[in-house]
């Protein structure tokens, strides 16, 4: 198994601790290697949990990019309201050229969006990514550290949900997840 060479954490527990995992949920492993824990969670069939595990043991640029790329591959042909597709061209965009007013551009399509679309979910782990949550003329406010994770994640399962087949869906949007966890953005061994 590859190492994820992305991924600061060097022990699952560290990311069971900020998806603030009771003891009673975590399961064996949780000492070793948050790649060898997220195998065991997809062995076990845990999708949704390796999803969630995924999303926090990313970085976050990376967790968007997986969120963005999931959203856009599994709606294929299907043609999204006017609102959606604005908010993940946003968040592709931001993905793009990391500038403050394109991340608050995600914000501002997110809010346009029905709450529940993964569309909105993509959009709202790019802005809780990193910087100021507040207004720009306020002082600012940083995100919970676990809030892109938590929104990247909900956007693939949200989308995953959505497609024909949910579990080949979300393990494809699992191993593209894993691929980012060991290569980066770049998808291929550096």
């Amino acid at each position: 198994m590859a190492d994820w060479e992305r991924v600061k954490w060097s022990e699952a527990r560290q990311v069971l601790d900020v998806l603030g995992a009771p003891p009673t949920e975590r399961g064996e492993g949780e000492d070793g290697p948050p790649q060898q824990y997220f195998l065991a969670l997809r062995q076990a069939g845990k999708r949704a949990e390796a999803a969630k595990f995924l999303g926090q043991a990313l970085p976050r640029l990376e967790a968007v990019a997986w969120a963005a790329r999931a959203v856009r591959d599994l709606r294929g042909d299907g043609v999204a309201p006017a609102a959606e597709s604005k908010a993940l061209r946003a968040t592709l965009l931001w993905l793009q050229d990391t500038t403050e007013a394109r991340r608050r551009a995600t914000y501002d399509a997110a809010e346009q969006c029905d709450t529940a679309s993964a569309e909105r979910l993509a959009a709202l782990a790019a802005f809780f990514s990193g910087g100021s949550i507040a207004p720009a003329n306020c002082p600012a406010l940083p995100a919970p550290r676990d809030s892109a994770g938590k929104f990247a994640s909900g956007a693939v399962l949200v989308a995953a949900a959505a497609a024909k087949d949910l579990s080949a869906a979300l393990d494809a949007c699992l191993d593209a997840g894993d691929a980012l966890a060991r290569h980066g953005l770049e998808g291929e061994p550096g």
